[in-house]
């Protein structure tokens, strides 16, 4: 059962990472534009990862968890993230890459969390 939840939490970081590298891209001179992405995208993967561990688990949860889980981890990466606008059009190529890296550690973190944290 583990092994079958962990997979199953582990194909929506996946699919979460891809999203927030074609959200990013379309973002990526926008400032603050990308991290407000991510925060949403991240927060409905925490919902979703939420869903597989509890059986009771509100997006409002979700959101808190992904807010302290994220906030602490990753706050050097996002602070990279928004920097690399300054790289002007390499942005386009910089910003997707870190984003990926920042939704890939955040699901990561959270499976991790409810991998801790199970009954």
């Amino acid at each position: 059962m583990d092994d079958e939840r962990r997979r199953k939490a582990e194909s929506w970081v996946n699919g979460y990472t891809a999203t927030a590298v074609g959200s990013v891209l379309v973002t990526a001179i926008i400032p603050g534009a990308a991290t407000a992405v991510l925060c949403t995208l991240e927060a409905t993967m925490c919902y979703q990862i939420g869903k597989i561990y509890k059986n009771n688990w509100s997006m409002a949860e979700a959101t808190t968890a992904a807010g302290v889980v994220g906030l602490a981890a990753l706050v050097g990466q996002i602070a990279a993230l928004e920097a690399a606008i300054l790289t002007g059009p390499f942005a386009f190529a910089i910003k997707p890459a870190i984003a990926a890296g920042i939704v890939k550690a955040m699901g990561q973190l959270v499976i991790k969390h409810f991998e801790d944290t199970s009954d």
